[in-house]
């Protein structure tokens, strides 16, 4: 059967329906994607306001309805259907607010608790507890909702004081566990018998560490110090344990024995400016001794090198006679020297005035250190304990593009930082989260290449103000882009 051609009409039809598929939807669509956003956005803010826990039914009511108009939209479902949930999460929220403030009176201290709690990262160190906690509190947002103050204040002391158990314990497991850990681990050595006196020492200081920590939990930094000691000190104590066993006579003078030996090491490497701990056993100790030791003599051979080359330059300056000529050639080249450097100053001192100029006081601080320029995004932030970029941080990275193309050359460092609340190691881990997510989106709106521009995360390591006041952290909480500038064509 042979096929037609097809007509003029059809070939019509063909493009009419390509150019259907082309065009832009719908504005009534548009505006629906746009009232879905803006009732994702008010929910956020409701929830950064507590209304989760001040009136969960409300919310959790908002955010149900919330979803269900994503899945219409997503699923092109209609756009009264649609509408329709977005009004009742407008209600929801909105009967929400009006509890905000006398949420906020009634749970006051169970908020704060809760925020205590979250510092001390309950959730992760204190699962159980930190769920029994926030069970009670959402009891006490029932009643809240229920207009029942007395029962809603009842609740909610009962939720702060689940809260601060649960801080308390997360404080404990945080600071302390390590050491029990290893504890444990001395005592399955046989510490007890074979190293008794290092064992009681590391028990003192556990529970001195312990002793802080329950008549105030606020000094952790001093606890944490007197547990890491303990440490140690439970490793030293299995050591020995473990050297004991290799004598037939293992009563407590064998510890003595091996003591006195780590004194007299000791003794040794203060000699050579080494604070020596024996909890890895001896020989890491004598190694790093011996290496200090090369590393005197070595510097001893250098300086005498360089004592006996600045002796023979003197002698030869001596059976010199410098020119005027040569005196003035010197001078001149210093002088082209100097002029080269300040010009270079200066090409540096304009592009970073015409780059400060390019941020609003409140988004950055633009400054130089040494061969590297720094940006320092204060206006860049993250929900908290997450490394999402929100739409909002747009505008702010856009401008970071821009500073990155006036150096299409040079190495970029994404530093990531935190303030020093919560645990160090969970600081440590989200400020290289973050840091990656703003590489990530930089890679993904750029044509830069992945070898120049990395990311690293500091943690708390390396504040500029004080953690002892909330601006001081909002400093801290930060997001660097470092820029290296050895070998820019401009300067």
């Amino acid at each position: 059967m042979r096929t037609r051609a097809p007509t003029i009409g059809a070939a019509l039809g063909l493009l009419a329906a390509v150019l259907a598929l082309a065009a832009p939807r719908p504005a009534a669509a548009q505006t629906v994607e746009s009232q879905v956003q803006s009732a994702a956005d008010r929910l956020d803010q409701d929830r950064s306001q507590h209304l989760d826990l001040i009136a969960p039914r409300y919310f959790q009511r908002a955010a149900e309805r919330l979803g269900d108009a994503r899945q219409m939209l997503q699923q092109g479902g209609k756009i009264g259907d649609i509408q329709k949930r977005l009004a009742e999460v407008a209600d929801a929220l909105t009967r929400a607010e009006k509890l905000e403030d006398v949420g906020n009176l009634l749970l006051k201290d169970a908020l704060s608790a809760r925020s205590d709690a979250l510092a001390a990262n309950a959730p992760q160190f204190a699962p159980d507890r930190w769920s029994d906690a926030e069970s009670s509190m959402r009891d006490a947002g029932k009643e809240v909702e229920d207009g029942d103050q007395n029962d809603a204040r009842s609740k909610a002391s009962e939720a702060s004081r689940r809260y601060r158990l649960a801080e308390q314990r997360a404080i404990e497991v945080d600071v302390l566990g390590r050491a029990r850990s290893l504890r444990d681990s001395a005592l399955q050595a046989n510490a007890r018998d074979r190293a008794p006196r290092t064992l009681s020492r590391a028990d003192s200081l556990l529970s001195n560490a312990q002793g802080i920590l329950a008549n105030d939990p606020s000094k952790q930094a001093q606890a944490r110090t007197l547990a890491e000691q303990a440490a140690t000190q439970y490793r030293h104590a299995r050591r020995l344990a473990a050297v004991a066993d290799t004598f037939r006579d293992r009563d407590a003078g064998i510890e003595q024995l091996v003591l006195r030996s780590e004194a007299q090491l000791g003794r040794i490497a203060d000699s050579v400016g080494y604070d020596a701990e024996f909890d890895q056993g001896l020989a890491p100790v004598a190694d790093q001794i011996a290496a200090s030791i090369r590393s005197l003599h070595e510097d001893r051979a250098n300086l005498e090198k360089t004592s006996a080359s600045l002796r023979q330059e003197l002698k030869d300056a001596r059976g010199r006679t410098d020119s005027l000529e040569s005196r003035l050639a010197e001078l001149g080249e210093k002088q082209a020297q100097v002029s080269a450097e300040l010009q270079r100053r200066q090409r540096r001192e304009q592009k970073l005035r015409e780059i400060r100029a390019i941020f609003d006081q409140n988004e950055a601080e633009v400054l130089l250190s040494g061969d590297e320029l720094i940006i320092r995004l204060y206006g860049l932030q993250f929900p908290s304990a997450s490394a999402e970029i929100r739409p909002d941080n747009f505008s702010l990275l856009t401008k970071v593009q821009r500073v990155l193309r006036e150096f299409p050359d040079q190495s970029v460092v994404i530093a990531g930082h935190t303030d020093s609340r919560g645990n160090d190691d969970y600081n440590q881990e989200l400020s290289t989260r973050r840091a990656e997510a703003v590489r990530e989106y930089l890679m993904a709106n750029m044509a830069l290449s992945g070898d120049r521009v990395s990311a690293k995360g500091f943690g708390e390591s390396q504040p500029i103000a004080t953690n002892d006041t909330e601006a001081g952290r909002a400093k801290n909480r930060r997001i660097d882009v470092r820029i290296d500038l050895q070998g820019w064509e401009g300067s």
